[in-house]
């Protein structure tokens, strides 16, 4: 197989380039100026937690002594049958900040098992 001789030889090289491209100018040229970064819009911060005062009870003395096992409804909603939301403005409904330990230690281990009392 054989290869024409015109299309494996290139033409010989030149002296100085053949497309001298843009030059260089005396003076500065000006760039266009940068446009502003993108502006990204996100949600707003959340605001710290609101405690919930409103639970669920027959009457308000039951929601209020029952707040701590009651049905929460802090939209005013959602309360199982026969019961209504009840707003309690009493400090004894709104838990404590937590505490970076147990306040109560509980029982703690012993050395040995515990016998549990034989069933009668």
């Amino acid at each position: 197989y054989g290869i024409a001789i015109p299309k494996c030889v290139s033409a010989s090289p030149t002296a100085a380039p053949t497309d001298a491209g843009p030059q260089p100018t005396d003076s500065p040229t000006l760039s266009p100026k940068p446009t502003s970064a993108p502006v990204i819009k996100t949600a707003e911060p959340s605001k710290a937690p609101t405690p919930n005062t409103f639970f669920c009870g027959e009457t308000y003395q039951d929601a209020e002594q029952n707040c701590f096992t009651a049905t929460p409804c802090p939209n005013g909603v959602g309360c199982p049958a026969g019961e209504s939301c009840y707003g309690i403005a009493i400090p004894k409904c709104v838990s404590a900040s937590p505490t970076a330990a147990p306040t109560d230690a509980g029982p703690q281990p012993t050395d040995s098992p515990t016998l549990c009392p034989k069933p009668t």
